[in-house]
């Protein structure tokens, strides 16, 4: 091992590479512009230097063909026990293949080590900035609706914050439910465009034969119903931000002209020859593999680089277990007041019962779930037993899984449902007394009466008990 930091200083640079020269070399390079570094000359040292020092270390140099433990492999082990921490891929191989396998297995940018100590530097910067701009615009997301304090989601915030400024395309990557429209949203909130148009277009909902037309807008008589002229999407976004919602699922057959619009900042109706100037910022996002629908002949490659200027991944909630508690709190905290509920809190245990759950449905089917637990919960706490009932589970001591419970769909209905009928034994047992009730329920009798008033409970005529 070679370390290039002096005795009292902490590194913040770990490089890995099988070369002495090389290690020597850039971390003399390192050590002229102010950072600190320490080495490894193989993928097993440095994971061991890692493991020691991760709480300092902020950004890995990761040679990728090593002797043992190859530089993919290592990547594989960081990304697994560091999954925060940016990594940067150093080749001295011109090799698409090996560079598309470093950036899918989740390696922050790569660079060819006869680029020069400029570009090196540079691509360090980049880091640096985006975990400066994350610091910084974490605690101000919220007003953006994106929730939580994990080091994943100020990764996310930072390198929003970096693409907001300028005008380069943005493709967001991740599962269904994670909150990726959100995240084009504060992008577009957060840059020059913020006062213009942030329009929406929702690709797999559009009708197939209506797509150009919505896209583009068409002239009249373009087409049999084309009454009038119609401007489309890219024309609604002028001066804007235009964000594809699952682009992966864009008709194969306009890819080619929607890429024209792109290069040419020009868009031409259906059934016009006039194209028309536009000024449109582009940002998309997909749950699926694009490179594999590119190898499926189903998306353009062209079309994908261009789009994907900055690649922003937001990763599963089952990933960010820090993100839970205050997503769940927010949702509460925001339908309890939207509904007139009153006060609603979890638990600690109903806490913990939430950070256990795997969350197929991410973020979205964590606030049904908050929703949920809210309408059929009577009082203030709702303790785990309760997200258990909601769950139409009776043994409440099992680790829940809540991907092979129900459809989700159908918990919000069932848990009106079952509130209904546990406020009318309630009720029933103290006559109809609403005071009564709402004393043993342990809530006031204004927010009893509101709930039998949301739930269509009214007390029976004499008689009809």
């Amino acid at each position: 091992m070679m370390n290039n930091t002096q005795a009292s200083s902490r590194p913040d640079i770990l490089l890995i590479d099988d070369d002495p020269n090389f290690l020597e070399a850039v971390g003399e390079l390192l050590k002229r512009v102010g950072h600190r570094t320490i080495s490894a000359r193989s993928g097993e040292e440095g994971l061991a230097l890692l493991g020691a020092e991760a709480h300092n270390i902020q950004l890995v140099l990761l040679d990728i063909r090593m002797p043992g433990m190859g530089g993919i492999q290592t990547l594989e082990q960081i990304v697994r026990f560091h999954p925060t921490l940016p990594v940067i891929m150093l080749t001295g191989e011109n090799s698409i293949d090996l560079v598309v396998q470093a950036m899918k297995t989740g390696a922050t940018n790569y660079i060819y080590k006869g680029s020069g100590a400029n570009e090196l530097l540079s691509a360090i910067n980049a880091v640096v900035d985006q975990l400066k701009a994350g610091k910084e615009h974490v605690g101000d997301a919220s007003q953006y609706g994106i929730i939580g304090n994990s080091p994943d989601l100020q990764r996310i915030i930072g390198e929003a914050a970096l693409c907001a400024r300028s005008m380069i395309s943005v493709l967001i990557t991740g599962e269904t439910g994670v909150g990726k429209d959100l995240l084009a949203s504060a992008i577009h909130k957060m840059s020059p465009r913020k006062n213009k148009p942030f329009v929406v277009l929702d690709v797999p909902n559009i009708p197939a034969t209506m797509f150009e037309s919505e896209l583009f807008g068409h002239t009249k008589g373009a087409f049999t119903g084309a009454v009038e002229v119609k401007p489309g999407m890219v024309q609604a976004a002028h001066q804007g931000t235009l964000f594809l919602d699952e682009i992966g699922e864009f008709p194969i057959e306009l890819q080619s002209k929607f890429l024209r619009v792109i290069d040419s900042q020009t868009v031409r109706r259906l059934g016009s020859v006039q194209a028309e100037e536009v000024d449109v910022r582009i940002v998309s996002a997909t749950n699926r593999d694009l490179l594999e629908a590119v190898s499926e002949r189903v998306f353009r490659e062209d079309l994908l680089y261009r789009l994907r200027g900055i690649e922003i991944h937001i990763p599963p909630l089952r990933e960010r277990r820090q993100d839970i508690a205050p997503l769940a709190n927010h949702f509460l905290t925001g339908f309890a007041k939207k509904n007139d509920m009153g006060p609603k809190r979890f638990s600690d245990s109903a806490i913990d019962m939430l950070e256990r759950q795997r969350w197929p449905g991410n973020v979205r089917e964590l606030r049904r779930l908050t929703e949920a637990a809210a309408v059929m919960t009577p009082g203030e706490l709702i303790e785990h037993t309760d997200l258990a009932r909601v769950l139409d589970r009776n043994d409440s001591s099992r680790n829940h899984d809540l991907s092979v419970i129900r459809d989700y769909g159908d918990v919000q209905q069932l848990a009106k449902q079952t509130k209904k009928e546990e406020l009318v034994k309630v009720l029933d047992r103290n006559e109809w007394n609403i005071t009564k009730a709402a004393a043993e329920l342990g809530i006031d009798r204004s927010t009893l009466s509101k709930q039998m008033k949301t739930l269509g409970i009214n007390k029976p005529r004499l008689g009809m008990r």
